[in-house]
């Protein structure tokens, strides 16, 4: 495994260069780190992870578990709600493809919006303005 992609992708799936971080604090990403940015206190994810000998957290007989279920105060920290499907996509493509596509993948997330409800895939394309307008 590539070792520098896998320093910009944390075990909980975070893709690193997204992060606040990575410009607040020069952050190089939890793994190079040791799980423990400036004076935060060590990443209990990481911990895990380490401990088991997992690169990521799809690899544990536990996942998913509740080191990463999101929660609301984290709302500033965006990439902290994509860690589950970051995941599954490394785990279904495996990191190398998932890398190619992820900065596309991170811009819709940011900047991406829905063109109607349901399943359909993101676009950064403009909305219909008409759409939620009552027929």
């Amino acid at each position: 495994m590539n070792e520098e992609l896998k320093n910009w992708h944390a075990p909980c799936g975070i893709y690193c260069k997204r992060c606040p971080g990575v410009q607040a604090y020069n952050c190089k990403g939890c793994r190079t780190h040791e799980g423990q940015i400036l004076d935060f206190p060590v990443c209990k994810t990481f911990q895990c992870i380490t401990e088991k000998g997992h690169d990521f957290c799809y690899e544990c007989s536990d996942f998913p578990c509740e080191k990463l279920q999101t929660i609301v105060n984290f709302e500033i920290f965006a990439p902290h709600n994509s860690k589950i499907y970051n995941l599954l996509m490394i785990q279904k493509l495996g990191l190398s493809n998932w890398a190619k596509i992820c900065e596309e993948k991170s811009d819709l997330y940011y900047k991406g919006k829905k063109i109607q409800y349901g399943g359909d895939p993101l676009t950064l394309e403009e909305k219909d303005p008409n759409f939620y307008k009552k027929k």
